[in-house]
């Protein structure tokens, strides 16, 4: 039986294109997903503290979530080596810090932010579309 090249088993073993090669490709997917991993970390931990309530965790955690879209958007339209398509990420993050911060103050009286959110994004595309 042949022996397979080395080039190919390592790229069999990591389901295809490896995953450092990807970052390396794109290193502001790998940025975005250890921040990701970082503010859940964080509000687990402060939340074990008795700093934030075990009840309202998840409610920062989508807050931190949306801050982490809308900077990812920012960097990406800032580099052009590393534009792509970002509209729905930034509906996204809009959306997650409107539902977050709804829920942490009350979202009877919150819950019309995340029209108002969707709103201004659709108006930034279209701006930002016509450059």
């Amino acid at each position: 039986m042949p022996e397979e090249k080395p080039e190919r088993r390592h790229q069999d073993e990591k389901g295809g294109e490896g995953t450092q090669e990807k970052w390396r490709r794109d290193p502001i997917s790998g940025v975005v997903f250890g921040l990701m991993l970082a503010v859940l970390g964080v509000t687990l931990f402060l939340a074990a503290q008795d700093q934030i309530s075990w009840d309202d965790w998840w409610k920062y955690f989508i807050i931190g979530l949306g801050v982490i879209f809308l900077i990812e958007v920012l960097i990406r339209y800032t580099r052009p080596a590393y534009r792509r398509p970002m509209f729905g990420r930034l509906v996204a993050g809009l959306i997650l810090i409107c539902v977050g911060v709804a829920f942490l103050v009350g979202i009877g009286s919150w819950w019309p932010l995340i029209l108002v959110a969707v709103g201004l994004a659709i108006l930034f595309y279209i701006l930002l579309g016509r450059r």
